[in-house]
């Protein structure tokens, strides 16, 4: 049995950039500068830069950085924020952790984004918030969520988490709400060492309020203005975010001409739904999901790249709003139709910037064997 193919390359990433990131990691035990510092500043304002932002402010994971962002444009207990089932349950908790309820509105019939139709329909006056997510490295329709939002003066904040990089009618994901949150997860486009996360937006009050919550509500110590939380995106993350950053543009070309190869090997299939891409639209792939039909098929599909030696995932196997943790906020079966219909059909491919030719093959037989026969 060839060597088995995973759905990300932490070893290959690490023997690419690794001398560059011990050198940075070095530098930081050096200093003796743990929290904060200039490693910290330094990263935000070339991660501010990076995705068309004029402020960009550390976190210590992605969920934090999307709790501070909804409690920094003014969500609070008893609001409401629309979001989509079909994510990682961490949008949804985020929303239940800024102290407001989550509502769901579907996602797009042959997308995995919000639909705006569906989303105008669930904002009402109590609304604080709207939070689209890029899901798996492309961008949600930002001109007619954006529209929306601003026709109905509610803040939009990006789930960035797995998009940093992506672009929708010449914008990139971060830089069009009131605020963003971004995930550096060790799986995601561009990662860390552990959990990191950042904001980012183009509001001066925004930015601040993010960091007083983030830092016990201070400026100067002992001298606390609200009650926030512990929540800063340490040095040594800084430091290897900062060289991983400097590879980024190339890493999620190579992420791009990977998705090329699937689309090419994958191209006709029966009953094998490929990702679409708008035509304003650049994504970076975080994760290449088709969409398989019957059933059946989709089960077969699984089994034959299991047995090729290939690493699959199933995001996400329920919608959002049918987990236990959300409690009161939970819906029945059949709220979101499309959402469910993409979390029974969904297979996420391998994919990550050193994928070869030879390991595309192997895949795509696979999916193909399974599909044809």
């Amino acid at each position: 049995m060839d060597e088995r193919i995973g759905t990300v390359d932490l070893a290959g990433e690490y023997a690419e950039v690794g001398s560059e990131v011990e050198a940075a990691v070095l530098g930081v035990l050096r200093s003796r500068t743990y929290v904060l510092g200039p490693e910290c500043e330094a990263f935000e304002a070339e991660l501010a830069g990076f995705v068309g932002a004029d402020f960009a402010v550390g976190a210590a994971s992605g969920t934090d950085a999307l709790v501070l962002a909804l409690r920094a444009v003014g969500v609070e207990p008893g609001s409401e924020v629309v979001t989509t089932p079909f994510t990682f349950f961490a949008t949804a908790e985020a929303i239940l952790l800024a102290g407001a309820r989550p509502v769901f509105a579907d996602i797009e019939a042959h997308g995995f984004n919000l639909d705006p139709a569906a989303l105008d329909a669930a904002i009402n006056e109590r609304t604080r918030a709207i939070v689209p997510v890029h899901l798996f490295g492309a961008c949600a329709d930002l001109d007619a969520i954006g529209a929306l939002a601003a026709a109905r003066s509610v803040p939009l904040v990006e789930d960035a988490a797995q998009a940093i990089g992506a672009t929708r009618g010449g914008r990139r994901a971060g830089s069009v709400g009131a605020a963003a949150a971004f995930s550096f997860y060790p799986s995601k486009n561009l990662s860390t060492a552990g959990d990191g996360g950042a904001v980012t937006t183009c509001d001066s009050e925004v930015a601040e309020r993010v960091r007083l919550l983030g830092n016990h509500g201070s400026r100067e110590r002992d001298h606390h203005l609200l009650a926030g939380t512990t929540s800063r995106l340490d040095a040594l993350q800084a430091a290897i975010l900062r060289v991983k950053l400097r590879h980024l543009p190339r890493w999620n070309q190579a992420r791009r001409e990977v998705a090329a190869g699937y689309s090419e090997r994958l191209a006709g299939l029966d009953g094998v739904e490929l990702p679409c891409v708008a035509a304003d639209e650049t994504p970076v792939w975080h994760q290449y999901a088709v969409r398989c039909r019957p059933s059946a098929q989709r089960a077969a599909v699984c089994k034959a790249l299991e047995e090729a030696g290939v690493e699959w995932r199933h995001f996400y196997p329920r919608p959002a709003y049918r987990q236990p943790g959300l409690g009161e906020a939970r819906l029945p079966a059949g709220a979101c139709p499309e959402a469910e219909r993409a979390c029974d059909e969904v297979i996420c491919l391998p994919i990550h910037p050193r994928l070869g030719s030879d390991e595309l093959d192997r895949v795509a037989d696979a999916v193909r064997r399974a599909a044809t026969g």
